[in-house]
């Protein structure tokens, strides 16, 4: 893995996460950026679903009086919740966490604007992937005013957790129907990081009887239905590879190709945490800075990746 990997596990080696469903117990305001809240004016630091992110809010709004007040709302609030990846692992956990405990469905959903405006959100809303709740939306800089306002604060990843996930958006239990895939990234992609020899990648790929999916141009449920057929799943570093997620409870082999200078090993705990069998590469001669360098994927390897989860796997 890159160097950016193995500092983010170094960094989080012994930490104790906790989990909970928690209240609070007086009104409180809602700031709209990281869902941190404030009380008579003061920010409660803490209270959001990622401490180490939880920078400049909008503290003077939080001074005046609120735009709107709610009796109760759930929030799901989250700082990058306008990305695939963290909708599932940081969104839809919240949703799993507060279906265990069974709050009444008349408390809604409050969330902000930016990830409530993204495609995905709106597919899942129309899949009833929130459970009959109302979906409150609360707008870029509006400051939301909540008597009681109830935090789910779930464990990040979690094997029972992504599988419920899973169930929520698949039609059916994984199966091996489908080819396996190979993720590729949009030419316009906002993040680059392109793989310069693309056309000999995809060669190979459908040469070792791999179908080639762009997920960008799939709905949720065409990906969850796809993937959830596939007992392979490759393609670079990137939130294409959430959807190694549909294929919990079945065998699977994936294989993960990395920028040299980025990236988290997110998705190998996810497969470690599904018992898949994981496989990762690095690719070479970088160009462009480090989040969004072009790369070359050095082929010869990559071949013998295919061909060692093609026979792993049985196919």
């Amino acid at each position: 893995m890159p160097d950016q990997a193995l500092e983010w596990a170094a960094e989080r080696k012994g930490i104790c996460e906790t989990e909970g469903l928690y209240q609070a117990l007086a009104p409180c305001t809602v700031d709209p950026r990281i869902g941190v809240l404030f009380h008579n004016g003061r920010v409660l630091w803490g209270t959001s679903d990622l401490p180490e992110r939880e920078r400049s809010p909008l503290f003077l709004p939080h001074r005046k009086l609120p735009e709107r007040k709610l009796p109760n709302a759930i929030l799901l609030h989250h700082v990058y919740g306008d990305n695939y990846f963290h909708f599932f692992m940081y969104i839809m956990n919240k949703v799993w966490l507060v279906e265990q405990h069974g709050l009444p469905k008349s408390i809604p959903f409050l969330i902000n604007e930016i990830s409530a405006n993204r495609p995905f959100f709106q597919q899942a809303q129309e899949m009833g992937a929130f459970f009959g709740r109302d979906i409150l939306v609360q707008k870029r800089n509006e400051v939301v005013q909540v008597e009681e306002a109830y935090l789910s604060l779930p464990y990040f990843c979690r094997g029972n957790t992504m599988t419920w996930i899973a169930d929520v958006f698949r039609k059916k239990a994984p199966q091996n129907t489908g080819k396996p895939v190979f993720t590729l990234r949009a030419g316009n992609a906002a993040n680059g990081r392109m793989f310069r020899n693309q056309d000999d990648v995809s060669r190979l790929a459908e040469n070792a009887g791999f179908e080639l999916i762009d997920p960008a141009t799939l709905t949720v449920r065409e990906q969850a239905d796809r993937f959830s057929q596939a007992p392979i799943i490759a393609g670079a570093h990137g939130a294409a590879l959430t959807n190694l997620i549909f294929r919990a409870g079945a065998k699977t082999g994936v294989l993960e190709l990395f920028s040299p200078a980025m990236g988290t090993p997110h998705y190998a705990m996810m497969a470690q945490l599904l018992e898949f069998e994981y496989h990762s590469a690095i690719t070479e001669n970088p160009r462009g800075r480090a989040f969004t360098a072009s790369t070359e994927v050095n082929l010869d390897l990559l071949a013998r990746q295919f061909d060692e989860l093609i026979s792993s796997m049985g196919l």
